[in-house]
């Protein structure tokens, strides 16, 4: 295993107009780590630090008060889950838990048949008030950077597809189709201390799984001890990439001044396979008494977008292909086919990792 640094770009950068084309096709091109790295944005710690340190808090909560916070109709995709997560040969993920939220608004529709038949991009946020009020503002504050830096993003994808495709790709299609979209969701991430008989494997944190939505837009870690105090981050954790060329694994590290974002598969398939999502994990510490704590905001499409290839796309075999899948991830071209509209391919993924295999 090797540590590699990845594409990065500054946001000062593209604020002032500078092409970015050959960054986002060394980071999301047949060949890339199928993410970038965005510097120098405008100082958000005060938000990342509120958000990151408000999950420990409701981490550490009785097991009884979690549990009123969570939503099985929706298979656990608002408020709080663990150990509902089958990752790896079905085997429930308990080494995290996860608060999911929306973060473009609590009640996002009032259509009764929408909740019922698809819960999990339409469930109503939940907030633990009683037990925890500042997770909400905390949640809210961050996401919002968060959506700031995701559309800066989608931006540079539409210059760089109208470009590679000679002006067949729309000028400012992407941006617009996510910025539509109402079904984003954000997703407090807490990694519990590792046990005794804590996974030396790669994936011991998070199993092996590619993103499914648009684009994952994720803060650096924060890593605390048992008395929640920050720590240097141990050398022998964090995400992982397979590498799309050999399928080796190697490490990516962010620094706390910048935010990482990744390519969802959703993504991939729309822009007919130019930009390529990637699979990776987040490997476990031996380290033991620390946990890490994380925020991944999810831009998605509107449920109701149609899952079709653009006329420029590439050969379909590569489009739905996931260079060297990790053993027990779904096939993409699995969960896409029978798919009409984005709503029916998240559906089919969520059931392809939370039911039982």
């Amino acid at each position: 295993m090797s540590e590699i640094k990845p594409v990065s770009i500054s946001y000062s950068d593209f604020k002032a107009g500078k092409d970015f084309t050959e960054e986002v096709s060394e980071a999301f091109g047949a060949n890339g780590l199928g993410l970038i790295v965005v510097r120098d944005f405008p100082d958000f710690q005060k938000e990342r630090q509120a958000a990151l340190r408000a999950i420990r808090k409701f981490a550490d909560l009785p097991e009884e008060t979690k549990e009123k916070y969570t939503d099985s109709k929706s298979n656990y995709s608002v408020g709080w889950s663990h150990g509902k997560e089958k990752m790896r040969n079905g085997v429930p993920d308990t080494a995290k838990g996860s608060y999911y939220a929306n973060p473009l608004g609590d009640v996002i529709t009032d259509d009764q048949y929408l909740k019922e038949n698809f819960p999990e991009l339409y469930a109503d946020n939940i907030w633990p008030g009683e037990d925890l009020p500042e997770l909400e503002p905390a949640f809210k504050n961050m996401t919002q950077v968060q959506l700031g830096v995701g559309y800066m993003i989608c931006e540079l994808f539409d210059r760089y597809l109208h470009s590679k495709t000679n002006g067949l790709h729309p000028p400012g299609h992407f941006l617009e189709m996510l910025r539509r979209g109402t079904t984003c969701k954000g997703r407090l991430l807490h990694y519990f201390p590792a046990p005794p008989t804590a996974s030396k494997s790669q994936d011991g944190l998070c199993g092996w799984h590619l993103d499914h939505g648009g684009i994952t837009i994720l803060t650096c870690p924060l890593y605390l001890d048992l008395q929640s105090n920050e720590i240097t981050a141990p050398s022998d954790c964090g995400l992982h990439i397979k590498h799309p060329t050999d399928g080796s694994i190697v490490k990516v590290t962010l620094p706390p001044d910048c935010m990482l974002v990744q390519l969802g598969e959703s993504f991939q398939y729309l822009s007919g396979g130019h930009l390529r999502a990637t699979a990776h994990c987040v490997k476990s510490s031996q380290t033991p008494d620390i946990t890490r704590e994380t925020l991944a905001l999810f831009m998605d499409w509107m449920p109701e977008e149609v899952m079709k290839l653009p006329e420029y796309t590439r050969p379909y075999s590569e489009v739905v292909h996931t260079p060297f899948l990790p053993e027990g991830v779904p096939e993409l071209e699995g969960r896409i086919k029978g798919a009409k509209h984005y709503r029916d391919f998240a559906k089919n993924t969520f059931t392809a990792y939370y039911s039982e295999k």
